[in-house]
């Protein structure tokens, strides 16, 4: 009778290894989607091939056309980016000269790295890092500075250090190197 138990035990967890060790050895890819005015993206595709068919997102596309700024993004292993849109860019503009100007190309790589924090941080990580930091949580960017984030009439924003906020108006959307946010405005680097 012990014997019986004892096999019945080794079969048991061996039966229970085989089935976790099938869940971890899935080669099959999981594609994420998410909608947003009337665009798909998808987990699977970069940012820049996310953005590219989207008119919202038409002069970040423009500024991801430089080369050396769309592979900042594609060495990252893991990025979040907080894509201005088109809304973003033009009460920038509003206010200042055009930042697509030739003169102003360093000052938008600036502006979009500023843009982009390393690792994954998707909307939950950004609030509980308000919540634990009384209100207001700061990631490094890849432009080298803190951005802030705290939250504003129940919604996410964006805090530069002058205190020039945008809205994170969409969040948690995958790209194939992590996530990306939408906001409706540009905040600003000290340098």
């Amino acid at each position: 009778m012990k014997n019986l138990k004892q096999l019945l035990f080794v079969i048991t967890m061996l039966v229970g290894f085989t089935g976790i060790s099938q869940k971890y050895s899935k080669t099959e890819n999981t594609n994420v989607s998410k909608k947003w005015n009337g665009n798909t993206f998808v987990s699977s595709k970069t940012f820049y091939e996310n953005i590219s068919e989207a008119t919202d997102f038409s002069m970040l596309k423009r500024a991801l056309e430089n080369e050396s700024l769309k592979n900042v993004i594609d060495k990252e292993e893991m990025v979040t980016i907080f894509a201005i849109s088109n809304q973003g860019f033009v009460k920038y503009q509003e206010k200042q000269d055009s930042i697509f100007a030739s003169e102003n190309a360093s000052k938008l790589t600036a502006i979009i790295k500023y843009h982009l924090v390393p690792g994954r941080l998707d909307s939950h990580s950004i609030k509980k890092g308000i919540k634990k930091n009384n209100g207001v949580a700061y990631f490094a960017t890849l432009q080298g500075e803190k951005l802030g984030f705290k939250i504003l009439n129940n919604q996410l924003v964006l805090i530069d250090s002058q205190g020039n906020t945008s809205l994170i108006s969409a969040t948690d959307f995958y790209h194939k190197n992590g996530f990306f946010h939408i906001v409706d405005g540009i905040v600003l680097p000290t340098k």
